[in-house]
């Protein structure tokens, strides 16, 4: 396991930076964490997780 460390996107939480002036901006986009996930666990292509999540790209981020 690999812990003590933060993967992804991160910004500093500022009145610019919050979406409509009061909710923290999404920066997961589960279905490239998901897509890196399956790929790396499964030995998947990326060809069945383009369809299966269109229009993401899988990340792999280490966590497991």
């Amino acid at each position: 396991m690999k812990g003590g460390r933060i993967a992804g996107e991160q910004v500093r939480i500022t009145a610019a930076t919050l979406f409509q002036n009061r909710d923290y901006p999404v920066l997961a986009d589960y279905r490239s964490l998901l897509g890196g996930l399956f790929q790396r666990l499964y030995g998947l292509d990326r060809s069945p997780i383009e369809r299966i999540f269109p229009a993401s790209t899988p990340r792999d981020f280490t966590l497991i």
